[in-house]
């Protein structure tokens, strides 16, 4: 089966990170691991041990918080991975799925705040550069003394699309 968290629901619910994503989702479990790291279990299967994490459907097993800043939407599949990627586990894979530019120009800004100091900034600007190319560039800032633990965070993700709505659409972005 496939779960997908949109990104509406992302922004309704304030979700920033893959845990608090997946935590949306039935079958996710998180227990405790090395380092101080959380250890995601799908159906009973490490997701990270098994490196059945994916952006755009490109493996990424590095451990590091994942911040949902620049998702479209979040995919979840419960089966066996190595159906659709070649390896995996038998309890599935999360697919992060980037924004993409589009031709229609937008400017989005999101300010979030709370108690112990805890204020994050977000920014979606999409710009159509000519009729088949355009650039998006999304940008986060998050700072928050957490109680004694601060998560300190900021990313950008320009992406710059040509030929779109054409046979030959390609995508440069980080």
């Amino acid at each position: 089966s496939i779960t997908v968290v949109t990104e509406k629901l992302l922004d309704d619910r304030n979700l920033t990170t893959l845990k608090e994503s997946l935590s949306q989702t039935g079958g996710v479990a998180f227990l405790a691991a090395e380092g101080g790291d959380e250890d995601i279990r799908l159906r009973g299967f490490s997701l990270q041990g098994t490196g059945d994490i994916f952006i755009d459907g490109m493996r990424d097993p590095a451990f590091y918080e994942r911040d949902s800043f620049n998702w479209d939407r979040l995919e979840l599949l419960r089966g066996s991975a190595s159906m659709l990627f070649g390896r995996g586990s038998t309890g599935g894979a999360v697919n992060q799925v980037a924004k993409q530019p589009s031709l229609r120009n937008f400017r989005e800004f999101a300010l979030t705040g709370g108690s112990s100091g805890n204020a994050r900034v977000l920014a979606d600007l999409n710009f159509a550069t000519t009729d088949t190319s355009a650039l998006r560039i999304n940008g986060m800032f998050n700072k928050s003394d957490g109680y004694g633990y601060g998560v300190d965070k900021y990313g950008i993700a320009p992406s710059l699309r040509f030929g779109i709505s054409s046979a030959n659409d390609f995508t440069v972005g980080v």
